[in-house]
């Protein structure tokens, strides 16, 4: 028989999976949420766990004022954001926690955010040098997140994979009558607790990145309506982004922004044409984008 630990894990993940509920996103995207109090438990232990082992980056000498700059420009960016998001809540019609931000003196360059509505922006970001706009989407995108429950959503499959984990991977090494079935079925050894955990991650991670895509979608076209009511326009965020695109890579976090940005230029109606080639932003040169009656032929933009 099972062991007595391993049966109240099972119950418990039973219990939890059995609250989750299935919801429609307001694009029509059906999904399964964990409840509230329990995605923010989720959401705030997966938070802390990736700022643990995100390497610190202390600044010093003069590095500290800049420091302070951006964390001040992060409070003032992201209290307009929170005013803003309240002043369309209904319109937004989502999760609608009060938003904490917080800048961390970590190198990365990326953002975060848990479900009870904290965004973390690391010092690493300012790297980029973001002007104003640019950087109230992105802070906009994390409290798109929250509002469209993508961590309630994420939680839910992590607790579906560990509840299949913990219950297929014992039955699985039973039929197969290995060795490891006593080991699963009857102890709580490392070995045993260690498979289990690894398979949930692993599968975890892999369902999450199918519907990825769509909560960056998602989560976008949130930011854009939150930027839009505190007062910039899609294009001036858009071309703010442009501007800083140079500096940008092609992974990861920096990945999900390009396509980020592809979406932002397709909503303003920018011209795939119509930005600041690398070799000349390297060499200081500044890009002007062009309005439609007076785009000429691809690829002409104009440097001054």
């Amino acid at each position: 028989m099972p062991s007595l630990r391993a049966t109240a894990l099972i119950l418990v993940s039973a219990l939890a999976l059995g609250a989750c509920a299935t919801t429609t996103t307001e694009g029509g995207r059906s999904r399964f949420v964990a409840p509230r109090q329990l995605a923010e438990a989720y959401s705030e232990v997966e938070l802390r766990t990736l700022l643990a082992v995100t390497p610190d980056a202390p600044c010093s000498d003069a590095d500290c004022e800049a420091h302070r700059a951006f964390r001040n420009q992060v409070k003032r960016l992201g209290t307009r954001l929170a005013n803003a998001s309240r002043e369309i809540r209904h319109e937004l019609k989502g999760a609608h926690p009060g938003f904490i931000f917080f800048v961390p003196q970590k190198g990365e360059i990326g953002t975060l955010s848990s479900a009870s509505g904290s965004i973390i922006v690391f010092d690493g970001l300012r790297s980029l040098g973001l002007e104003d706009p640019a950087l109230a989407f992105l802070l906009a995108r994390e409290m798109g997140h929250v509002i469209n429950r993508h961590h309630d959503e994420n939680s839910a499959t992590n607790i579906a994979v560990s509840v299949a984990a913990t219950l297929v991977l014992p039955m699985a090494a039973l039929l197969r009558g290995t060795a490891f079935t006593v080991s699963a079925l009857t102890s709580t050894s490392t070995a045993a607790t260690v498979a289990t955990t690894a398979a949930s991650v692993a599968g975890a991670r892999a369902i999450k990145a199918i519907y990825r895509p769509e909560q960056l979608r998602e989560a976008d076209l949130v930011a854009l309506k939150i930027v839009n009511q505190a007062g910039w326009s899609t294009f001036d965020v858009a071309e703010s982004l442009l501007r800083a695109n140079h500096r940008l890579g092609d992974d990861g976090w920096m990945a999900e922004l390009q396509d980020s940005i592809a979406l932002l230029k397709g909503v303003a109606g920018i011209p795939e044409w119509a930005y600041l080639p690398s070799p000349v932003a390297e060499a200081g040169g500044v890009a002007e984008l062009l309005t439609d009656d007076a785009a000429l032929p691809a690829p002409a933009f104009q440097i001054r």
